[in-house]
């Protein structure tokens, strides 16, 4: 299992890198050890290994999200809590300019989600992660932003969705504030939050 990411540094070297991390998989228990890091520069045009870093979070497969902000990838990933019944979503980091591993903290009302119900974006200059879930009456979304780059307590909800027949997933954000939706024909629909 594999997770991509794409970023530019900007500030020193104004190069495109593209970063792969790639878990071992089993059937029975999961991942085999950390994931091996690759990562291949556009300036360079070679892939090259990072080691001497150890990942200690497991992340959802590639079919999921990244997010560029502020110079750093961002992805879901999750921690097994020790007893081995539940889990913890963050979303870990890699500082494209210093290449740099790092984690962000999720509010509780997202650390407890299922990794693979959240989805991470960029809504104007801010890190926004998507809640997913499925209840009695319908599907739904919730849009949560972090306000301040880096600080827990930032995290906040702006909308809570119900999803109608057929609208899947977020992809994106308008200029206007309407949140874009993928549908299951593969469209595109606006929804404007404020009037629903």
């Amino acid at each position: 299992m594999f997770v991509l990411g794409f970023g530019v540094d900007l500030l020193e070297t104004d190069d495109y890198k593209l970063v792969r991390l790639v878990y071992h998989t089993n059937i029975v228990f999961g991942y085999n050890g950390p994931p091996k890091i690759e990562i291949y520069s556009i300036i360079s045009g070679v892939w090259r290994r990072v080691v001497g870093v150890e990942i200690k979070h497991c992340m959802v497969d590639v079919m999921w999200s990244q997010a560029f902000v502020n110079g750093v990838l961002h992805w879901i990933a999750y921690d097994v809590v020790p007893n081995g019944c539940e889990i913890r979503s963050l979303v870990m980091s890699f500082s494209i300019e210093d290449e740099v591993f790092g984690e962000i903290m999720l509010t509780d009302a997202l650390a407890g989600v299922t990794p693979t119900n959240l989805s991470i974006m960029l809504f104007e200059e801010s890190l926004v992660v998507v809640n997913y879930g499925r209840e009695i009456d319908g599907a739904s979304c919730e849009v949560w932003v972090m306000k301040q780059y880096g600080v827990l307590e930032s995290w906040s909800r702006l909308y809570r969705i119900n999803l109608v027949v057929g609208m899947e997933k977020v992809v994106g954000f308008r200029n206007n504030g309407d949140i874009l939706f993928s549908t299951r024909r593969n469209d595109l629909v606006p929804y404007d939050p404020n009037s629903g």
